[in-house]
Parts: structure tokens; sequence; C-alpha cells
């Protein structure tokens, strides 16, 4: 084989193998802060002061523990505090103090 054409492979085979290792971390980020944050959020019953399903709620607890599993402890507080974000709750001071204090009780 011509040097063109062994360079051509190489570059092909890069390519393919830069592909599959995004292709895998796409897969990996299924478990990110954003898809937990937004996971939480449907699962929070909440008006527009409140959130009052924090402690109790089966789901919520199950959800906190698959977090606990994959994500760092220093992501965490970002998942409660971006999902109360998003409720766009009035008590959001509350609101975290009984979701972190769930996610600590587990």
């Amino acid at each position: 084989m011509k040097r063109n054409d062994l360079d051509k492979l190489n570059r092909e085979l890069k390519r393919k193998n830069k592909q599959a290792r995004l292709e895998t971390k796409r897969i990996k980020g299924a478990g990110s802060v954003k898809t937990y944050a937004r996971d939480l959020l449907g699962i929070l019953q909440f008006d527009t002061d409140y959130i009052y399903n924090t402690p109790e709620d089966e789901d919520v607890l199950e959800l906190m523990m698959g977090m606990r599993d994959e994500l760092p402890e220093d992501q965490w507080d970002l998942v409660i505090r971006k999902a109360i974000r998003m409720t766009k709750v009035k008590q959001t001071d509350l609101a975290y103090e009984s979701l972190r204090g769930a996610l600590d009780a587990l």
C-alpha cells in the first residue's frame, strides 16, 4: 500500500474510535445532573409556594438513592438546587432543607 492509503486508513480508524468514544459518553451521560434534576422535578408535587412530598415520598427517596450511587457527592446539591429552581416555588430555602434532609437520612 502507498503511504497516502495508509494515512487515509489511519485517519478513518481514528475518526471511528472518536465516534465510538463520544457515543459511550452520551450513553453514560444519562445519569447527569440535568437528567436527575428533570426526573426530580417530574416527581415533586408543588404549587407556587411550597414543595409538598419531599421527605415521605418513596419515588423521591428512590431517585435520590440512585443519584447517590451514580453522582459524586459534590453534585448532589446541584441536582437539588436545579430541581427547586425549575419548580419556581417561593420557599426555596425550606424546600432545599427538606430535600437535603431526606437525602442525608438515606
